[in-house]
């Protein structure tokens, strides 16, 4: 069907999209995974923070009480007790942050862009955000909401099934210990809940991305669109390698009627024409190098062109002068010798061309 969405996106729609801000990205699997970056740490962190959070409390109330309180003494109490605090709260908030890094670059790369946080105004649309919560992506989301607490309300209750004896014995433990066992009990259940709820949120990311590149999918018109804009306009390249065969097919045809051709000897020649009459100066009525350049010379050679090896003169030729110009004056006098010596070879010849190619020549 015409206008239909059936080819895959290309790099460059890829490209523009992730430009314009739009990328595949799953803010649960963010979430999730930063979530069980934190109950994984504070279960090998947790003993650490507990006994230098208790020190912490420990130090502030064994301050000596003999000490007028100022706003000053308070101030530096305060200051020491948060500068401690945060020293050793702070490998979790190195682990939470270093989580959301990897987490959001393994889902789109390395990507700063400004268009992506720019605020939009159909975000302020009533009507639309409306729309959207009651139709498809409402769904979707009470879908994932629901799914979360299935997954969160089985992990308890497996939890509790499997540690049933354990709290059963609880009230038979001191307050520190009950503590501990209820703690570790905790963590354990947070642990599972949080793997749980970050493999649910793996399919959610294989779902954004299918659904991201389904809304980057392209008709056929717009593939053959972009191919044009970006290699060219077949019709248009087509026109320029048939204006480039004309101008060549030119070339090689006023290379018979040269006066001589000036070889590098290999990779370059340069075919000279001069008639007192009606130019001005020698001009080039032709060049090429490497196989273009064996071209003309064998053209040369068929119609009796003088070929001769002049290496600087050659190279300087083909660099400074193109087809269809008069030779520049600085070029002049290596020039006006080499075309002296075809006409005298002419005169021997009796006003005709030789037949063979000259002494010193390839």
């Amino acid at each position: 069907m015409a206008g239909e969405r059936t080819e895959a996106p290309t790099p460059k729609r890829r490209d523009d999209a992730r430009r314009k801000g739009q990328v595949s990205k799953s803010q649960e699997l963010v979430s999730t995974g930063v979530l069980l970056a934190a109950v994984f740490a504070m279960r090998q962190l947790g003993p650490d923070l507990w006994a230098n959070m208790a020190a912490i409390m420990r130090d502030g109330l064994s301050a000596d009480a003999t000490q007028d309180l100022t706003p000053e003494s308070s101030m530096a109490l305060g200051q020491a007790s948060a500068m401690a605090l945060l020293k050793t709260l702070a490998p979790l908030f190195a682990a939470l942050g270093i989580a959301g890094i990897v987490l959001n670059v393994g889902q789109t790369g390395l990507y700063l862009n400004a268009a992506g946080i720019k605020p939009k105004m159909q975000s302020l649309n009533f009507a639309a955000n409306a729309k959207r919560l009651v139709g498809t992506e409402g769904a979707i989301g009470l879908g994932k909401a629901v799914a979360k607490m299935g997954v969160a309300a089985i992990v308890v209750y497996m939890t509790m099934q499997s540690q049933i004896g354990a709290i059963a014995t609880m009230s038979q433990l001191g307050v520190a210990a009950a503590g501990a066992r209820l703690a570790t009990l905790g963590l354990d259940m947070a642990m599972r809940g949080a793997i749980a709820l970050f493999l649910l949120s793996l399919a959610d990311y294989a779902w954004q991305r299918r659904k991201f590149m389904t809304n980057l999918r392209m008709t056929k018109e717009e593939v053959k669109q972009e191919m044009k804009e970006s290699d060219g306009d077949p019709q248009v390249k087509a026109a320029i390698r048939r204006r480039r065969q004309q101008l060549m097919n030119r070339m090689m045809a006023a290379v018979p009627a040269a006066d001589v051709i000036v070889t590098n000897p290999t990779h370059y020649a340069v075919a000279l024409k001069y008639d007192p009459v009606s130019m001005a100066a020698p001009m080039v009525v032709a060049k090429g190098e490497n196989l273009l350049a064996q071209r003309i010379k064998e053209v040369g050679r068929k119609a009796g062109v003088p070929v001769l090896e002049e290496p600087p003169l050659a190279r300087a030729l083909y660099a400074a002068v193109p087809v269809g110009h008069y030779v520049p004056a600085n070029l002049f006098h290596a020039v006006a010798e080499i075309l002296a010596w075809v006409y005298s070879l002419r005169q021997r010849a009796g006003g005709r061309r030789p037949t063979t190619n000259p002494q010193g020549a390839l």
